[in-house]
């Protein structure tokens, strides 16, 4: 028998109940307050630091100006005009007394990248990284560096000089000591902590609290915090922070360009600070609390009122995404179904967009960064479909479903490339680099019309959508059979790549590499291709870059190796000749050590000269420019050479020749496909383009090589400005080994 209640224990536990409910809800609206205060003293602090930073900046701003009108103070065109370098050198001597105090010494500089210091010296500039003597602005300002002949830590102010024709004829410089600019300006403080900086484009620091600093850029040890190191910052707009400091210290970096330069300046704000601005308004939530505890004895006496305020909250239905309001996906797919119910016989295109590395921008830039980035998104998707007969809604994160009612699936895709081009120009306004990817399935009325349902569609728009992968360059993918094809044959491969490697499905050609001098065999290429008896002859644009994604492509390396190594073998032992072979080494070869063991395991089991194997390391390849020095020094002191293969197609290319000391570039090919015209000819700025890479990489003692050469005209022009090799179908396809063997004969 169950133990009764009396009334009056129940009606005190339903009030106790009541009231907690309702201070539960009093207490949070009163966080909600206090939050709201706290954040808007956070908002106003901030405030007050963008006009600090601001007035730091035309500080800044002032003491460049000064450096330039004092530089102009050199400017006088009879002493330039006729370029003689006494005259010049006198005229330094004589006025260097006017010279500001910050100021090394002065120079001028001629278009030839001719140079005259101050000092009376002589020397020699770059012509391609002087953006002062390509005439590109009338002031230019440098990166941290060093006036030549000296280590001091310096800054280049420029102004360009003109003849009396107004035609550029070189520049004016000075080099200024950065400790002399920094005591002019680090007087700045903020509150009692020093907490001003300056660093370059490239994230050196060129002004510092602490002289040890000066000339290095820091990034955090903190995996967390990695992309707020001096490097990321200089790379992006006026920003605000959180970060850590090289004593782990939390912090807030407040950026802002200094547009004359491209430099950034930066505050540095203590989390202590921040801390500080909540230390009043924590009171005052205290003063909240009570409040509430107060409020809370009046309502527990009004409970009926209060179960219809619940009652009354539990009538809204889940229908609306709280943060976009758009359609959750569960009335999304009721009223899409609705919608395809009422049209039985039209055609409609199903479309999925999410968001490229959403987590890790949610990781990167916070929860609340992301929830606007998705609220930004959903109203741009939104504003795109207005016009059309449409309907949209938000599923999980970043995910979004559009149903579409069109006439016909070429209309409508013409439709989408143009709405996608429209849409990717006006993503770029938004504050945060990100990049939206599609995936796209069409119902088209028939048999099967009925068996379709919004979920399959939907299913089959994810299914596109994961084929994009990682390809930057593909912004949507179109569900159909040919794409299931496509998906089952690279399953095929990956479940048949080991037994081909054991069946030795795989096979070596090679591709000649000629001399343009004398047009004589001096080397080639090992490519691989696989004989498939499922496919048959497969070329590598079908395997490598599957092979690239799951890492069998080492293996694969190591098996070529050890065909080029016996094939050379093979030849030395019988006394005939051989020439170099280059092989490639795959971007997934990111542990130098490792590398080196595996590779000098199976180069020592034959007997072949070091210099006879080249290899050919990628670009942009996904190794760190460290690891790619690693590997190259290792690789020299066994005697081997190295290539960089596909120069000119990265991003970073003339930086990355200064860290790693390759032997050879390659140039890609598409330097020539881009530019050659029906009849082979190359047009004439690609010809002046091309020729200043030849001659950068001659004087940088490189050896150079063409790929892709088709036709006599690209030969010829090669051979012009004395580039030393060429490799392509005007000389010879790839060959198989017994062909290539041929060919040495016929052209040593």
């Amino acid at each position: 028998m169950k133990k009764s209640i009396s009334p009056e224990k129940a009606k005190i536990i339903s009030t106790l109940l009541v009231a907690s409910v309702f201070m539960l809800i009093v207490l949070t609206l009163s966080s909600l307050f206090t939050n709201h205060f706290l954040k808007k003293a956070e908002s106003q602090y901030f405030e007050s630091l963008e006009k600090t930073i601001e007035g730091y900046q035309k500080i800044v701003s002032l003491q460049l100006a000064s450096y330039r009108s004092s530089l102009h103070a050199f400017y006088a065109d009879e002493f330039f005009n006729e370029g003689n370098k006494e005259v010049i050198k006198d005229f330094f001597h004589k006025y260097s007394y006017r010279m500001d105090d910050s100021f090394l010494g002065i120079y001028f500089v001629d278009l030839e990248g001719n140079a005259i210091l101050s000092s009376g010296a002589e020397v020699k500039m770059h012509v391609q990284k002087h953006p002062g003597l390509l005439g590109k602005q009338k002031y230019y300002f440098s990166d941290l560096g060093n006036l030549p002949g000296t280590k001091a830590m310096t800054f280049a102010v420029e102004e360009a000089v003109y003849d009396n024709n107004n035609r550029l004829i070189g520049v004016i410089g000075a080099s200024v000591k950065t400790d002399s600019f920094a005591q002019k300006i680090l007087g700045i403080k903020f509150g009692t902590k020093d907490s001003f900086m300056i660093c370059d484009r490239q994230g050196i620091f060129m002004v510092h609290p602490r002289k040890d600093v000066i000339g290095h850029s820091y990034t955090p040890e903190n995996e967390e915090y990695k992309g707020t190191g001096s490097h990321d910052i200089a790379q992006k707009k006026s920003t605000i922070v959180k970060t850590i400091d090289d004593a782990g210290n939390l912090m807030y970096l407040m950026t802002i360009r200094i547009p004359e330069t491209g430099w950034t300046l930066a505050i540095k704000v203590p989390m202590t600070d921040i801390e500080n601005i909540y230390t009043p308004e924590k009171r005052q939530k205290l003063m909240l609390v009570i409040i509430s505890f107060l409020i809370i004895v009046l309502l527990v006496f009004i409970e009926a009122k209060v179960l219809d305020f619940f009652q009354r909250k539990q009538i809204i239905a889940t229908v609306y995404d709280p943060l976009t309001n758009l359609w959750t996906r569960q009335r999304f797919e009721k009223e899409a179904a609705k919608m395809m119910r009422t049209y039985p016989k039209a055609k409609f295109m199903l479309i999925e967009a999410d968001i490229r590395g959403f987590k890790f921008i949610n990781q990167n830039y916070g929860e609340e960064a992301a929830d606007k980035l998705i609220l930004y998104y959903s109203k741009a998707l939104n504003n795109f479909i207005s016009g059309y007969h449409a309907i949209i809604g938000r599923g999980f994160a970043d995910h979004f479903y559009v149903l579409i009612k069109i006439s016909s699936v070429h209309k409508a895709m013409a439709t989408f490339k143009d709405v996608i081009n429209e849409f990717s120009e006006e993503l770029k306004n938004y504050e945060l680099p990100f990049f939206p990817k599609f995936g796209v399935s069409f119902h088209m009325p028939g048999d099967n019309s009925k068996k379709t349902t919004i979920q399959s569609l939907i299913g089959q728009a994810s299914f596109a959508k994961s084929t994009i992968k990682d390809n930057l360059l593909t912004q949507y993918s179109i569900y159909n059979s040919k794409l299931l094809e496509k998906i089952n044959e690279e399953r095929f491969i990956e479940g048949h790549m080991q037994q081909a490697l054991d069946d030795k499905e795989f096979f070596v050609m090679y591709q000649p590499k000629i001399s343009l001098a004398d047009d004589k065999i001096v080397g080639a290429e090992a490519l691989v291709r696989w004989n498939s008896p499922k496919f048959g002859l497969l070329t590598p644009d079908k395997f490598i870059p599957l092979f690239e994604r799951n890492g069998f492509i080492t293996k694969l390396d190591y098996y070529v190796y050890e065909e080029v190594f016996k094939f050379i073998q093979g030849r030395l032992s019988k006394g005939q000749p051989v020439v170099p072979i280059s092989v490639n080494m795959s971007r997934n070869h990111n542990r130098p050590e490792k590398f080196m063991h595996d590779f000098m395991e199976i180069f020592n089991k034959y007997s072949i000269p070091a210099n006879l194997i080249q290899l050919e390391i990628l670009e942009r390849s996904v190794m760190d420019n460290t690891t790619l020095q690693d590997i190259t020094e290792k690789l020299h002191k066994e005697g081997f050479t190295v290539a960089m293969d596909d120069f000119g197609s990265g991003e970073s290319s003339l930086n990355m020749l200064t860290k790693i000391p390759v032997d050879v570039l390659k140039f890609d090919r598409e330097f020539l496909d881009a530019s050659t015209d029906e009849e082979g000819r190359i047009d004439k700025k690609s010809e002046k383009f091309i020729h200043i890479l030849i001659d950068l990489s001659k004087n940088l003692d490189k050896q150079t090589v063409f790929e892709g050469v088709e036709t006599q005209a690209q030969r010829d022009f090669l051979r012009s400005i004395e580039c030393d090799q060429a490799q392509g179908f005007f000389y010879s396809r790839p060959l198989s080994e017994q062909d290539f063997v041929q060919f040495i004969k016929l052209h040593s």
